[in-house]
């Protein structure tokens, strides 16, 4: 592995998060999270993309044990967070969907008139093709 790929790694605890430029923040959630590893991963976002550039999230949460109400909170109130775009969840079981979908409720809160979109998938692909259209959809609203 290049120095290179090795910049665009993150292993948080259980977790991993790749840096796919230009815009795309990978995490593989495996056991629980919580608050720390919410922190270190904005603030390692924030350092792959240090222009303020609005960027996606493809996480697969097919480990994901658990996510306290602490991390919730950290996740939808931490004022990085408005540079999120959209997330593009891939292998949520019912309960993870619902506690996202309350975290996309309150960036929608705290944010206000904010375009983010949450997206549910089964697979990565259809996740990555997710990404492509909707990054495409708002190059052509803003341009």
């Amino acid at each position: 592995m290049s120095d290179d790929e090795r910049a665009r790694i993150l292993d948080i605890g259980t977790h991993r998060a790749r840096f796919d430029p230009p815009d795309i923040i990978r995490v593989w959630w495996n056991g629980p999270s919580g608050v720390s590893e919410i922190d270190t991963l904005y603030t390692w976002s924030a350092e792959r993309l240090p222009d303020g550039t609005p960027y996606f999230v493809v996480a697969d949460m097919t480990g994901l044990v658990e996510v306290g109400p602490a991390a919730r909170k950290a996740a939808a109130g931490d004022p990085r967070a408005h540079r999120v775009a959209g997330i593009a969840i891939i292998g949520a079981n019912f309960h993870m969907r619902v506690l996202m979908g309350m975290i996309s409720k309150a960036l929608r809160l705290f944010y206000g008139q904010r375009r983010f979109q949450m997206e549910f998938f089964e697979r990565e692909d259809e996740a990555l093709a997710w990404v492509a259209a909707e990054r495409a959809r708002r190059a052509a609203t803003s341009g």
